[in-house]
């Protein structure tokens, strides 16, 4: 069973934070999928009426977590430091979770959020951080 939740947790979390990495690597080169326009998805993704950040940034979070999807995935080993790695992510996941989407956007010094990105923090994205923190954590025991 335990290590079942291992393959289960490692699965889910390579898969969810590689879909996190492709689709700001699309957001990057200029795609506004899958609101109908860039403007509708500044306010969707970072609660900004005006635009999204630009691609530079776009393109650190997909690097980040293109990475972070390599290391849960064990292409850099499997010692303890590669799964206190994992841990920290899966960590950083459940605070998001927990603290949600108001605070990470001030941390990242980007203005308070409208209410369209409140309704989807609340029904979307801290859902899925709390499933991908969860899921690093479970990935992460050793097999």
């Amino acid at each position: 069973m335990r290590r079942m939740l291992a393959v289960s947790g490692r699965i889910v979390g390579v898969a969810g934070l590689a879909a996190v990495s492709a689709l700001h690597v699309a957001w990057a080169a200029g795609s506004s999928w899958p609101a109908q326009n860039k403007k509708a998805l500044a306010e969707a993704v970072v609660g900004s009426k005006t635009e999204m950040p630009s691609a530079g940034p776009t393109l650190v979070v997909a690097a980040g977590t293109g990475a972070a999807a390599l290391l849960a995935a064990g292409a850099f080993g499997e010692g303890k430091p590669q799964r206190a790695g994992v841990r920290a992510m899966g960590s950083v996941m459940l605070a998001r979770a927990c603290f949600g989407g108001e605070t990470a956007l001030a941390a990242l010094g980007l203005p308070k959020p409208g209410k369209q990105f409140m309704r989807l923090d609340a029904e979307y994205y801290r859902p899925l951080t709390a499933v991908l923190g969860v899921s690093l954590w479970l990935g992460s025991a050793k097999r």
